[in-house]
């Protein structure tokens, strides 16, 4: 089979965990929902396109970045959320309060993606990445990604267990007595009467030196990294 192989560089990144409103946690690597969410972006989709991805890569150092967020109080105003801070200009808003927060932020960090999906789907994304005439970011508005590769490679089945060069998100079905951290990530969703139902993807995260093993065969890509496609539950 062929996979879209993209490796990516980002000077800085927060991948934000859901429900992390007081601090700004970030995921050790991109979840595969914002992963998703670019590459339909770069295609301009306007429905699900079927895909598989995975995930690896590595950062120097996490950093603590101090913001002031604004929340506005009523649906409609209006007042603006523009800071004069350092102007010398004092102003009091009525709908408009503010927090500080804390936002963990990556630093220097890269990436290797995998994209399975149709040859169609591998070329439109694959030529779209090439033209270069696309803002691209990952994980928030200004986290801006380098592409330092993107090239089509054939991914084979191999009976032989290998050696993690950087993190990865494994499968729970493929991690075997692997030490990992779990994670439950957010994948696609479903309306179920007005609600928002999430499918998970079961995977462990998997640091560099550990070694993986599957007793059917692990995917790998042409200079022999893993490549692990989830699947959703």
């Amino acid at each position: 089979m062929k996979a879209l192989r993209l490796k990516l560089y980002q000077q800085t990144a927060c991948y934000k965990k859901p429900f992390a409103f007081k601090v700004s946690e970030t995921y050790p690597l991109p979840p595969h929902s914002t992963v998703k969410g670019m590459l339909h972006a770069i295609l301009n989709a306007k429905e699900l396109i079927p895909m598989q991805i995975s995930i690896q890569g590595s950062y120097d150092t996490l950093v603590t970045d101090y913001q002031t967020h604004y929340f506005f109080k009523t649906e409609k105003t209006e007042e603006f959320a523009l800071t004069t801070d350092g102007l010398g200009i004092s102003r009091e808003f009525g709908n408009i309060t503010t927090m500080p927060i804390y936002t963990h932020m990556l630093y220097d960090v890269s990436l290797i993606i995998h994209v399975g999906a149709s040859d169609d789907v591998l070329s439109e994304l694959e030529e779209r990445i090439l033209k270069g005439n696309i803002h691209l970011s990952l994980g928030r508005w200004e986290d801006l990604v380098r592409i330092d590769a993107c090239e089509q490679v054939e991914i084979t089945i191999e009976d032989e267990e290998i050696i993690l060069e950087q993190n990865a998100y494994v499968p729970n079905e493929i991690l075997g007595e692997t030490e990992h951290f779990p994670y439950s990530l957010n994948w696609t969703y479903r309306i179920i009467d007005g609600v928002r139902v999430w499918d998970k993807l079961k995977v462990g995260y998997v640091q560099p030196g550990s070694v993986v093993y599957c007793e059917e065969g692990l995917l790998l890509d042409p200079d022999g990294n893993g490549v692990f496609f989830p699947n959703p539950k």
